[in-house]
């Protein structure tokens, strides 16, 4: 798509914040703009953590120099086949989006979970970039331990609550109710964005 330039004072940022459910389902937050901070931050990730996901955040200072991450090609692979490929024999209801009937299960992918996955997971929560977010929501598998803590940089987060449960295709209840097991993340603080080029969702399923 054609986006619209601005004048920035400082240098430009772009910003990609990815959800996968681990079986080919992301759901993808870019942002693009000025920036005023500094052009890298440590990411801070729990790799015991599920449902898998993806933060960067990269400044630049010349014209027009955020355009290298426009496409899910900027994104690893957070859908890993398993190697040996073995099922836990656990089957869930698979889905991710930022509406709530983006998770309902008839539209929800049934999925055969990989090795240690053996419960099913459902939840809800907020991706963020600065001061701009979007609500998500997810059904997957998932570890017994059911730890849910997600990336975090100082500029993004994603802040996920929810619950597992045993049995077969037991996910199916509403993820839209509330959670007591919110994910041990803070909220990074918003940077100084002066001006917003691009807030878009790549819709789920692009990633390859």
């Amino acid at each position: 798509m054609k986006l619209p330039s601005v004048s920035c004072p400082r240098g430009c940022f772009e910003a990609v914040l990815s959800l996968d459910t681990g079986y080919r389902a992301p759901v993808t937050l870019v942002r693009k703009g000025c920036w005023t901070g500094p052009p890298t931050g440590q990411m801070q990730s729990n790799p015991d953590a599920l449902p898998p996901d993806y933060s960067v955040v990269r400044g630049c200072a010349t014209e027009l120099c955020n355009a290298g991450l426009t496409t899910h090609d900027a994104i690893p692979n957070l859908s890993h086949a398993p190697d040996p490929q073995t099922l836990s024999g656990t089957e869930c209801y698979a889905c991710v989006g930022v509406h709530p009937e983006d998770c309902a299960p008839e539209k929800s992918r049934r999925v055969q979970c990989h090795q240690d996955q053996s419960v099913c997971f459902q939840g809800n929560g907020r991706m963020t970039i600065g001061n701009f977010s979007v609500p998500v929501y997810i059904r997957t598998c998932h570890r017994p331990s059911c730890t849910t803590m997600g990336t975090t940089s100082p500029w993004t987060d994603i802040d996920l609550q929810g619950s597992c449960c045993e049995g077969h295709l037991c996910n199916r209840d509403s993820v839209t109710q509330p959670f007591t097991n919110a994910s041990a993340t803070v909220p990074p603080p918003a940077p100084q964005v002066m001006a917003l080029l691009l807030a878009v969702l790549l819709p789920v399923g692009l990633l390859a």
